[in-house]
C-alpha cells in the first residue's frame, strides 16, 4: 500500500521517491499536545521547533503564515485539523517538511521525543491517523499521518 513517484528531467536526471505506509514497527516520534491530549508525529518530518510567543505571525491572503529565516511558511493549527476546540494556548510551532513542502503545525506544547511501537488500526482507521501507541504513563496516543492529515497532494498544502 505504498507508492512510488518518479520525476525526471532530460539532461538533469531523475528523482525516485518511495513512500511506505506505517505498520507495526518502531518509529522515532515527537510528542505534541493539544490541551492535555498527546499526539505523535514522525520525527523524520520535523525540521525545527519554534516558540510562537516571540514569533511575528502574519495573515496573508486569508491564511496564517510565519516567516522563518526569510521563508514565508503556512501555519495550520493541529486542533483545527482534528476538528477539536481551539484552546488559544498554541505556544509551539513544529516546522514540518513533507517531501518538498514546508509548513508550521501549531500545537499547545510538546513533551519531547520517544521511540514508540506502532500498532496499526485494522478495522477502524480515522483519516490522518497512522496508528496508535502507548505512552510511558499508559495513555493511548494517536500517531498522526501528516501527509494524509494535511491532504498533501500535488505538492500543495490544502489547508
Amino acid at each position: 500500500n505504498g507508492n512510488v513517484t518518479i520525476r525526471s528531467e532530460v539532461g538533469k536526471g531523475s528523482e525516485l521517491t518511495i513512500s511506505l505506509p506505517l505498520t507495526l514497527a518502531i518509529l522515532p516520534v515527537l510528542m505534541v499536545r493539544i490541551g492535555t491530549q498527546s499526539f505523535a508525529v514522525p520525527l523524520s518530518l520535523v525540521r525545527e521547533i519554534i516558540a510562537l510567543e516571540h514569533s511575528p505571525i502574519q495573515h496573508v491572503g486569508g491564511k496564517t503564515t510565519l516567516v522563518v529565516r526569510g521563508e514565508i511558511l503556512p501555519m495550520v493549527s493541529l486542533a483545527q485539523l482534528l476538528h477539536w476546540e481551539e484552546s488559544n494556548q498554541a505556544h509551539t510551532g513544529v516546522l514540518m517538511q513533507v517531501e518538498n513542502q514546508s509548513f508550521i503545525l501549531s500545537v499547545d506544547g510538546f513533551d519531547g521525543h520517544d521511540d514508540v511501537v506502532i500498532k496499526s488500526l485494522d478495522t477502524f482507521r480515522p483519516n490522518g491517523v497512522a496508528g496508535v501507541t502507548m505512552s510511558s504513563d499508559g495513555e493511548i496516543v494517536l500517531i498522526l499521518d501528516i501527509k494524509e492529515l494535511f491532504g498533501l497532494t500535488g505538492g500543495v498544502v490544502s489547508h
